[in-house]
């Protein structure tokens, strides 16, 4: 008898849609699957870059990988941070990838996923080196990285350079491009990036099958950010 009211009362929570699941209010979801998922792209490498005029990068294949799974055809949309987001804010895109981090001051305009790939910004140098106090020493880092900052906070001196590891100097970069470089972290960890994907607000359905999707294939990123920073 028990078990039978119980059935009944679910029956009647989903019929009065009484239910906790998560809902788009724009239907996002329900469009995107089997039709097309519209992407706004902000280049950053290695998460989104332009190859031969067709994108590429960890976050595209990401994207791809979801847009099979549900069927959908992205339709790659190029642009600046800014109007990527004023464009998801006002639901004319379903999703913007480009390097963003749970610390955007969008975060409370735009819907985030959760933070799928965190990286820790570490200074590396060659394994057999031994570095203590980075104040004073010269550092490489990449042109624009923040982590310069955190140097500088440190008392080291940045040396930005177009690419890291090709002068000999104790570099400072994430720890999966330390990695690549064939370097071992010097025990100096400058600050952390939780990485997300960017959604139209309040999509809590759409939201949710990203995560989903992204829970699963955080194995991944790592392999996919080296082969990325790899390239010529």
């Amino acid at each position: 008898m028990g078990l039978r009211w119980l059935s009944v009362a679910s029956l009647a929570l989903v019929a009065c849609g009484c239910t906790d699941l998560p809902r788009d209010p724009e239907g996002t979801l329900d469009r995107v699957r089997g039709g097309t998922v519209r992407v706004g792209l902000v280049e950053q490498p290695p998460w989104v870059v332009r190859v031969d005029g067709e994108p590429a990068g960890a976050e595209v294949e990401l994207v791809r990988q979801l847009a099979a799974e549900l069927g959908a055809t992205p339709e790659w949309v190029w642009g600046g941070e800014q109007a990527h987001l004023e464009a998801l804010e006002r639901f004319e895109l379903d999703l913007v990838a480009g390097g963003l981090t749970d610390d955007t001051p969008w975060k409370k305009r735009v819907g985030l996923t959760g933070p799928y790939f965190t990286e820790r910004i570490v200074v590396g140098v060659p394994p057999a080196a031994s570095l203590g106090d980075v104040a004073g020493v010269r550092v490489e880092v990449a042109s624009g990285d923040p982590a310069a900052a955190h140097l500088k906070r440190k008392g080291a001196i940045p040396v930005p350079v177009p690419r890291v590891g090709r002068s000999g100097l104790p570099v400072a970069a994430p720890d999966w491009e330390i990695e690549r470089l064939g370097l071992a972290p010097a025990g100096t960890e400058l600050n952390t990036r939780k990485h997300v994907l960017a959604a139209p607000p309040g999509e809590n359905a759409w939201i949710t099958r990203l995560d989903h999707f992204l829970d699963a294939r955080r194995d991944q990123v790592r392999g996919r950010l080296q082969q990325e920073a790899a390239r010529p």
